[in-house]
């Protein structure tokens, strides 16, 4: 998934029976995490936590980590 130039990777928890996604091209550590019950959730879930993300840092004066281009 893409947003904002953020993409993510989802993975599915088998025990808690939820999806789990994560940014994975913010740097060394993911920015932002995010997880929904079912897969029609996945979509909002992310781009709300993005939202949130760089609101946040507009709100604290941070400068919010960029997206980095992923080369496959």
């Amino acid at each position: 998934m893409e947003y904002k130039g953020y993409v993510a990777e989802v993975e599915f928890d088998d025990l808690a029976m939820v999806y789990c996604g994560y940014v994975v091209n913010s740097g060394a550590y993911s920015i932002v995490t995010f997880e929904a019950e079912d897969k029609d959730q996945l979509y909002h879930e992310f781009c709300t936590s993005v939202d949130i993300y760089l609101e946040s840092c507009r709100e604290y004066g941070i400068e919010p980590k960029r997206p980095t281009i992923i080369i496959s």
